[in-house]
């Protein structure tokens, strides 16, 4: 249960004054984790194989990019530069406005780097495990809206906007049907920009709401997301308890 904003104001900002320039929930860090143990999430274990390059459903999927690199419009497409840019918590701008930016909510930006650094370990074993190919590399006519890198299966940009999504709704519950509908087009947007499969993306998602359930359950984790309750209530952008 969330404590009322007066009180939960007062002892997480006690908290956060204590620390100093102590990084957010020192106490659960792991080796190379900050909330989740890698004892207790594993990607593999939860994703299903990625279509052979050369199957039907891979062809399919090449097709049906093809199709949206040649029907997107310029505005579609920009906004999927501008998101493929873009790797913060504060994407979500489009939800909470142009005030909701890394300088004017410190503490937040912290804890979601927090919250990156893990989606980021948990990303890339699937993808070192699966080494699936980016649509680009099996058919050149696919133009890619900006550069890619690595593995395609999930994709971590999907990935990490779930994980964001979700706890930051857990955070504004008020604001969660457009937090999520930010995290989907923020994931689908991987697709229109040509840099990740139609089922890259949906392994992304299912991905990153596991993870961030993971994370939610745990209640050090949930008491380190209050600072981030607090700056939105602050910022009048949550009506709190």
């Amino acid at each position: 249960m969330r404590l009322p904003v007066s009180r939960r104001t007062a002892l997480t900002w006690a908290f956060v004054a204590a620390m100093g320039s102590v990084p957010l929930v020192q106490a659960v860090f792991f080796s190379d984790t900050f909330f989740v143990n890698p004892s207790q999430f594993d990607g593999r274990k939860l994703l299903h194989s990625p279509p052979a390059a050369d199957s039907a459903a891979t062809k399919a999927e090449l097709a049906e990019l093809l199709r949206i690199q040649n029907t997107r419009t310029p505005e579609a497409l920009r906004q999927a530069q501008a998101d493929a840019a873009n790797r913060t918590v504060f994407l979500f701008k489009d939800v909470f406005g142009d005030g909701f930016t890394a300088d004017k909510f410190p503490a937040t930006a912290r804890f979601f780097a927090r919250v990156a650094n893990d989606e980021s370990v948990y990303e890339d074993g699937p993808k070192d495990y699966w080494k699936r190919l980016r649509p680009a590399m099996l058919d050149p006519a696919i133009q890619p809206c900006a550069p890619t890198s690595g593995f395609s299966y999930p994709s971590g940009h999907a990935t990490r906007g779930y994980v964001f999504g979700v706890v930051l709704a857990a955070a504004a519950p008020e604001k969660r049907d457009a937090i999520l509908d930010r995290a989907a087009a923020y994931a689908w947007n991987r697709v229109i920009c040509g840099a990740h499969f139609p089922s890259d993306v949906e392994a992304g998602r299912l991905l990153g709401t596991s993870l961030a359930a993971v994370m939610l359950a745990q209640p050090r984790f949930r008491q380190a997301l209050e600072v981030v309750q607090v700056e939105l209530h602050q910022a009048g952008y949550t009506a709190g308890d």
